[in-house]
């Protein structure tokens, strides 16, 4: 098992699948965002890459064999980086999402100092995978968001 950075975020046919199947269970999004995120693939199913990615984000496939079997995405929000964290159904239960997730951390210097957060939304088919994938990978839960690197931040009104 091996994973490639993209300079660009894709979008192929199976993750196009796959974002079909689980996008608003595993993923929060609602019907109307989901409705419109496939008229913008419109009937080629992709994304226009450069409107949707940002130089500080890190877009990884997950490959084994040569063939993507799900992808790593780290993506810059504020002070944090948000992780979203799919691989595709023939391909669950091997181990590599914990795999891929540990080698996008340490390929990208996210491992150690900078602070990567994930959510595993309540309908989500894949809650108890994801949560161990997350564990494996050293994140821990707090105030229902999983964390790696949590720093406490504090506002202070004058």
């Amino acid at each position: 098992m091996d994973i490639v950075r993209q300079p660009i975020r894709q979008i192929d046919e199976i993750e196009y699948e796959h974002f079909q199947k689980y996008g608003q269970s595993s993923y929060g999004i609602s019907a109307e965002e989901l409705k419109g995120i496939f008229e913008e693939m419109g009937t080629e199913h992709v994304y226009s890459a450069v409107d949707h990615s940002y130089g500080e984000d890190f877009y990884f496939d997950i490959l084994v064999d040569g063939k993507i079997v799900g992808k790593v995405l780290l993506l810059k929000l504020a002070r944090v980086y948000q992780l979203d964290l799919m691989v595709f159904d023939p391909y669950k239960g091997k181990g590599y999402a914990t795999e891929g997730l540990r080698l996008a951390l340490e390929q990208s210097d996210l491992k150690d100092g900078h602070t990567v957060r994930a959510g595993i939304p309540p309908t989500s088919p894949h809650q108890e995978a994801m949560r161990r994938v997350l564990e494996k990978n050293g994140f821990e839960k707090r105030n229902g968001l999983y964390y790696l690197n949590f720093k406490k931040r504090y506002v202070v009104n004058h």
